[in-house]
């Protein structure tokens, strides 16, 4: 069975620190397209209100929940 993989922008939401943002995910998406299912295996935000303060958050889109962590240099995530 053949996957396709792309990459994607999805909207999210950003919440933490008492605070919640729109925010750009960008995800990897596998596709199984015989089986009409698809699994994101990386998510990692590209675009977010830089007045966030440093800290942990946790990153909303299409009804999957990551963790997040904003640092003087950017986003990184828990996960891919």
């Amino acid at each position: 069975m053949v996957s396709i993989r792309e990459a994607v922008l999805i909207e999210g939401v950003v919440r933490g620190n008492n605070l919640e943002a729109r925010c750009t995910v960008r995800a990897v998406k596998v596709s199984l397209p015989k089986l009409d299912i698809w699994e994101y295996v990386a998510a990692e935000i590209t675009q977010a209100p830089s007045e966030l303060p440093i800290g942990t958050y946790y990153v909303s889109f299409e009804g999957r929940r990551i963790r997040v962590h904003k640092t003087a240099r950017g986003w990184t995530s828990e996960q891919g």
